[in-house]
């Protein structure tokens, strides 16, 4: 079957130049605080806020609103900025008609939007006293009924918010140590915190579809299982862009989030076998402090402890071998239900016997290589050459790192110089193309690395160009008095994306991998 990693995608004319934005917005504040001032704020809600403020949340409440503004106005746009919510009932809360109101908002944007979380804090309080409006609540509840001013179905609109709240997990404080308790409240704030979101790319040109297209690939609807998706394709196409994107969309709705990034250069350093999982450890503990452990067997069981009771969100990225996988004791089944994990890598075999479902990433269309590279080239210019930039795009082959190096190599230089620096790079790759396509070749073997260069040096197989049947290309390259038989070897220089066999069995390489090779030679 043809991988779709080398094919390049066909769109409609009109696609839009830019990229959707992401559809779910981080909040400018971390958390909102709805409490009764009268009662606990300058006792309980003082030491919160400075716990809260040491630890780097940005917290927002009634006290807190812009002066001369519509306070009516300014604290829905209050709420409505906040990724949690902080309800504190103390026994004075039910009579604090703004705390009512605050509270009734909260709810509505709770429900509204997923990733938006509420934390109940019962200080001196019993839940089922807010559940049912009883104990410290009734008399307030009474004087709130025979109220004349007061529209009944306000009322019963707060009571029906008490209920709902009181229903989600909370923590409660009858009597004990407050400073504890406040650092308790703090440390499960630090665990529905939203990740922080991770940086893309300065120009996103085709990132937000094949986003979308991953995010499908995930099946997130099937939420009593769990899935592997690897995503495929050469080296520097933009797999860990996409990856990012997609992560930076979806992570709020899963209980834990980690992205490990760039596997493969940790696993470069001495014992990386114990290194590699104390980072994993570390990735979804969000803790950066020293983690000790005995051995790696106890490494492999805090990471399987970590992942079977949270629908996690997992990213391993850069994986070019099993032993990685494996040293990190990564095992579907011991996922809770609804976690996902995506593994970045050129190739097919890292995954050793995971079953996963693929995806290819795809190369840049025409229209997406001509809009980057004249955002790359051209910021503020209005002497764009659209023959140059298309003579560009078409020796690129779809591949963003060629256009991303070749913008910044010809910025050097004056314009004048241009075309014939663009001949030069036509017959020698940039050195930083070069060092970043060799990667999958130099992690072949000795007899592989030959028969790629074989295949390079004397087979047409440029990407575009013409191709080869894959039967004669069998036929040429078999040695029978060496016992030598290719199919199995292409087929792995296939599994690392270094060429491409069609649904025709035409045989086919990317022209920058054929000039990488052939700049080895």
């Amino acid at each position: 079957m043809n991988p779709p990693s080398l094919s390049k995608r066909k769109r409609d004319q009109s696609f839009l130049d830019d990229e959707p934005e992401s559809s779910s917005k981080r909040p400018k504040n971390d958390v909102f605080i709805n409490y009764s001032f009268q009662d606990i704020g300058n006792t309980f809600i003082s030491h919160l806020r400075s716990a809260l403020i040491r630890n780097s949340f940005t917290t927002s409440d009634h006290t807190m609103l812009p002066v001369g503004q519509d306070m009516r106005i300014e604290l829905l746009k209050a709420i409505e900025e906040s990724e949690m919510y902080v309800v504190v009932f103390s026994p004075g809360y039910a009579s604090c008609r703004r705390c009512l109101d605050e509270l009734v908002d909260i709810m509505d944007n709770f429900n509204k939007f997923d990733e938006r979380k509420v934390i109940p804090v019962f200080y001196k309080v019993e839940p089922s006293d807010v559940r049912s409006q009883k104990g410290p609540f009734i008399e307030a509840f009474q004087a709130h009924q025979t109220n004349t001013n007061l529209d009944p179905h306000r009322v019963q609109e707060w009571r029906q918010a008490l209920k709902d709240v009181s229903q989600l997990s909370g923590l409660t404080l009858q009597n004990g140590d407050e400073a504890k308790f406040v650092l308790k409240v703090v440390e499960e704030l630090e665990k529905m915190q939203r990740p922080q979101e991770l940086h893309v790319t300065d120009h996103p040109v085709g990132i937000g579809s094949q986003a979308e297209e991953l995010i499908s690939t995930l099946r997130l609807d099937q939420k009593d299982r769990v899935l592997v998706v690897a995503v495929f394709g050469i080296s520097r196409i933009g797999k860990t862009t996409i990856v990012k994107e997609a992560f930076n969309r979806i992570a709020p709705s899963f209980d834990l989030s980690c992205f490990l990034a760039d596997i493969h250069h940790i696993c470069q350093i001495p014992n990386w076998k114990v290194k590699l999982p104390k980072a994993l450890i570390s990735c979804l503990t969000h803790e950066n402090r020293f983690i000790i452990m005995s051995n790696h067997n106890e490494a492999v069981s805090k990471i399987r402890r970590l992942v079977s009771c949270r629908k996690v969100l997992l990213v391993l990225d850069d994986v070019d071998n099993f032993q990685q996988v494996e040293s990190l004791g990564i095992c579907p089944k011991w996922f809770y239900e609804g976690s996902r994990i995506i593994v970045t890598t050129r190739d097919k075999r890292s995954l050793g016997n995971i079953q996963y479902v693929p995806y290819h990433t795809m190369l840049l269309n025409r229209r997406e290589s001509f809009n980057l590279f004249t955002r790359l080239m051209f910021v503020g210019d209005s002497h764009v050459n659209p023959k140059f930039i298309k003579e560009v795009v078409s020796r690129a082959g779809g591949l963003p790192l060629v256009l991303k190096v070749w913008s910044s190599h010809f910025k050097q230089y004056e314009r004048e110089q241009w075309p014939s620096i663009l001949e030069t790079l036509k017959g020698i790759p940039h050195g930083d193309v070069q060092k970043q396509l060799q990667l999958s070749y130099d992690s072949l073997t000795p007899r592989l690395k030959k028969l790629f260069l074989d295949i390079v040096c004397f087979f047409n197989v440029a990407f575009d160009d013409e191709t080869n049947d894959m039967d004669l290309l069998v036929t040429a390259l078999k040695d029978e008095d060496s016992r030598f038989f290719p199919n199995n070897e292409i087929q792995y220089l296939v599994d690392n994306s270094l060429v491409e066999i069609t649904s025709n069995n035409q045989f086919m390489m990317h022209r920058a991998i054929r000039e990488m090779g052939l700049e080895i030679v």
